[in-house]
């Protein structure tokens, strides 16, 4: 152990100066039982941190703590770390990974904290490595390409890249970070022209678990890049993402129906289903919240009113809530983001996939409008089904040059997301009883018309799923192979 302190002084620390402090206190440390260090290691965690890393490490209980600690989008994520370090470079992350491993210590990765589950991006008494620090957005010279932080939202991402008239496939929500969507595959609004948003990217840069810094792309290590388009954060700390930029030019609406016309739109979407397989522009999110229905459509060029979506035209709509128009991406995602607040709520979420069924729709309608009525006690409950169609032309360019480890079939399909939002702990248990009961509903359903697909969206998954183990026996061998490497 006192080589290996001596190793973590000459190659992480950064000020001379403090070597010979660093040097014994990981020398006292490495010199107690295990006994002893089990009882004393969070002293020496809260002693090192800030050596190496000064105000970027927050200590529990120290000033600017409680802000970083409260980031994560869920306040059931609000976890009790014991050191939270905010580094800026891939050798400061490299350097907080070692101290991890010299220490013994629980870590957790910070991208952007939009995942719902307790544990996933922060931790108890151990400590959370924050990447909101990375915020940077470099385009090549030619603009093919943008070197995208993975502390930036995607609101502000767009922001960079619309001054210079180029979009990237990313999140369709302002306030998800990079790494976290891309990481698990990532929905974006041009999936069915470029397959999902990991296939926009063209390389990573990767703290491994030895703190070694490396770049996965198509020429370098190419088993890694494929394992992090959707194999999650189980094979380092991705530092940097390049992507390849596309047109921001787009048309897009949003309208709000009432739940009267749900007969109406689920006939169209019916119709949409066939028509998105011969054309690969479109994008529609449904989105059914207590009693209207919010539908957005995208269509991934500058055209008005495509006639792939004529189906819903004549339906009547209680308002645009984004008027019809051409536009950039930046301008969809900042009106969003608009009248999108963050408020302080718990949330669930839980999904399932299968191929386009009217009858799955009924159940899902069904299911969602008896745990509403079950739930209507529960302060502050949002409960949204959402439903988001694919086309075999998405899947299939997904699976291009190598694809991702997500095992799709490449066939149409729908990925449905049940989410509830609500305001206190109390109700946690029964909330998430009523947003499985949905999704049970919906699957059992798909299995007796044959049309249930395995895929679970990680970044959709409930804690109780292994979204993993639907990519299919064979993709998760081969990432476990690549994780133990």
């Amino acid at each position: 152990m006192a080589a290996v302190s001596a190793t973590i002084v000459a190659n992480y620390c950064l000020e001379d100066e403090k070597a010979p402090q660093i040097e014994t206190l990981l020398t006292q440390f490495a010199d107690l039982s295990a006994a002893e260090q089990d009882r004393e290691r969070a002293y020496y965690v809260s002693a090192a941190f800030p050596l190496f890393f000064g105000p970027k490490a927050l200590i529990h209980g120290s000033a600017g703590y409680e802000p970083q600690r409260q980031v994560p989008w869920s306040t059931n994520c609000w976890i009790q770390p014991r050191v939270i370090v905010c580094p800026d470079s891939a050798k400061q992350i490299a350097t907080a990974l070692a101290l991890c491993r010299f220490f013994h210590v629980k870590f957790s990765i910070h991208g952007g904290g939009h995942l719902q589950i307790p544990g996933f991006s922060s931790n108890h008494d151990g400590v959370v490595i924050s990447l909101g620090e990375f915020d940077q957005v470099n385009l090549s010279e030619d603009k093919s390409t943008a070197d995208i932080g993975v502390g930036l939202r995607w609101l502000d991402a767009y922001k960079h890249l619309d001054a210079h008239g180029v979009a990237v496939a990313g999140g369709r929500v302002p306030s998800v970070r990079v790494p976290g969507l891309l990481l698990g595959g990532g929905i974006s609004f041009q999936n069915s022209q470029y397959g999902v948003g990991a296939m926009g990217v063209c390389n990573y840069e990767v703290v491994l678990a030895d703190s070694q810094i490396i770049n996965a792309n198509a020429q370098e290590n190419t088993d890694l890049f494929r394992a992090l388009k959707g194999g999650d954060s189980n094979f380092g700390i991705v530092t940097k993402i390049d992507m390849t930029t596309i047109s921001n030019q787009i048309w897009t609406e949003v309208r709000v129906y009432p739940l009267t016309a749900a007969t109406q739109l689920r006939e169209a979407l019916m119709q949409y289903h066939n028509a998105i397989e011969a054309d690969n522009k479109a994008s529609l999110i449904w989105n059914a919240i207590n009693d209207i229905i919010l539908i957005v459509y995208f269509y991934c060029a500058p055209v008005e009113n495509p006639p792939i979506f004529q189906a819903f035209y004549d339906i009547p709509h209680l308002t645009s809530f984004v008027p019809s128009g051409i536009r950039t991406v930046y301008d969809l995602v900042q009106a969003v983001a608009s009248v999108n607040e963050a408020e302080l709520n718990f949330h669930e979420f839980r999904t399932m996939s299968s191929r386009p069924s009217v009858e799955v729709y009924r159940a899902i309608e069904k299911a969602h409008a008896e745990q509403a009525e079950l739930l209507k006690d529960v302060e502050g409950l949002v409960l949204t089904s959402v439903i988001q169609p694919k086309s075999s032309l998405a899947i299939k360019q997904t699976l291009k040059n190598g694809g991702s480890p997500l095992g799709l079939e490449p066939v149409g399909q729908k990925w449905f997301l049940a989410r509830a939002d609500w305001k206190n702990v109390e109700d946690e248990e029964r909330v998430r009883a009523a947003v499985r009961k949905i999704v049970d509903a919906a699957e059992m359903t798909a299995k007796q018309a044959g049309g249930f697909l395995p895929y679970k969206y990680s970044n959709y998954a409930a804690r109780d799923r292994d979204p993993l183990g639907s990519y299919g026996e064979e993709n998760v061998e081969k990432l476990k192979e690549i994780a133990l490497k």
